[in-house]
């Protein structure tokens, strides 16, 4: 069942609410960060309390990667703005599509300049449920379409509290949401592995492309560091270049070949709808 379908036909229980509706039942809210004027960067230090920016802003994640940090100073000066376990923060301009929700681990960061917090409160609705539901693309593609802004879209605290939700009994919330939670957990899970794999095969790369390692050892005496099927295929000396006998350095072009994409014609319907993906430069973002 769609979300669309979902909306105009309720399960028994079910009901339709604006996500205004349920912070204010919840004795919650919305609110925008701080401006820039109450936060300069200046004030951002090495090490303290993270500001969360519209960056760091997942896919119902935070990510913490290079997240700014403020002092305990500032942070009590802008205790209003602090997160708490249960809130949802959205980027207010640009991929306004995007929102995470706040975990124990973030308990205390600040929503940081650029973004709005949904505090859901003490109400109706559970916060996992409501960050799941607000992903789905119904939900985006609403919040895509009240945003102002021609040629980058701009949230506001109205924009938000209009959009709709449909809500379950709350046992309902909570099971829908374990299950997702459990996907969700296991897809993080999935993310760390895999960016740890990438690192470790871009140091092995620098090692033996761009440092010349396993070359640099033999040439030095040392014991192998590789595995035996390995070893012997790297040159034991460098050459007068710097680089490992017997290789050479030559031009990106000389090695591939590199065309321009094209859009199928639009006035051609043949050319639309079958089989064969077409990629476009939103599909690379993510990468």
């Amino acid at each position: 069942m769609t979300g669309g379908e979902l909306a105009s036909s309720l399960p028994a229980g079910w009901k339709r609410c604006l996500l205004g509706e349920i912070c204010e039942a919840g004795g919650g809210g919305i609110q925008t960060g701080p401006f820039g004027s109450q936060l300069h960067a200046s004030d951002y230090v090495p090490v303290g309390i993270p500001s969360i920016m519209p960056q760091n802003i997942g896919d119902n994640r935070i990510v913490a990667d290079g997240i700014a940090r403020i002092s305990e100073e500032d942070a009590i000066r802008l205790s209003k703005y602090r997160v708490e376990p249960g809130d949802i923060v959205y980027s207010r301009r640009g991929d306004v599509e995007r929102r995470a929700l706040i975990r124990s681990s973030e308990d205390g960061w600040l929503c940081g300049t650029g973004c709005l917090r949904v505090r859901l409160g003490d109400g109706p609705a559970d916060p996992a449920f409501v960050a799941f539901y607000l992903g789905t693309p119904e939900a985006r593609e609403w919040i895509v379409r009240h945003a102002h802004g021609a040629t980058m879209p701009n949230l506001n605290t109205s924009i938000l509290a209009a959009c709709p939700i449909v809500v379950p009994p709350l046992p309902e919330q909570r099971a829908i949401a374990g299950v997702l939670s459990a996907l969700d957990d296991k897809i993080e899970l999935n993310r760390r592995t895999g960016a740890t794999l990438e690192a470790m095969a871009r140091a092995i790369f620098r090692d033996w492309f761009v440092d010349f390692g396993p070359t640099r050892a033999k040439a030095e005496g040392r014991e192998p560091y590789l595995a035996p099927d390995l070893w012997p295929l790297f040159p034991a000396r460098l050459n007068d270049q710097g680089i490992p006998e017997g290789w050479e350095v030559s031009e990106i072009g000389k090695e591939i070949t590199a065309v321009g994409g094209s859009t199928p014609s639009t006035k051609e319907p043949s050319y639309w709808g079958g089989g064969v993906n077409w990629a476009t430069p939103k599909d690379l973002s993510p990468l």
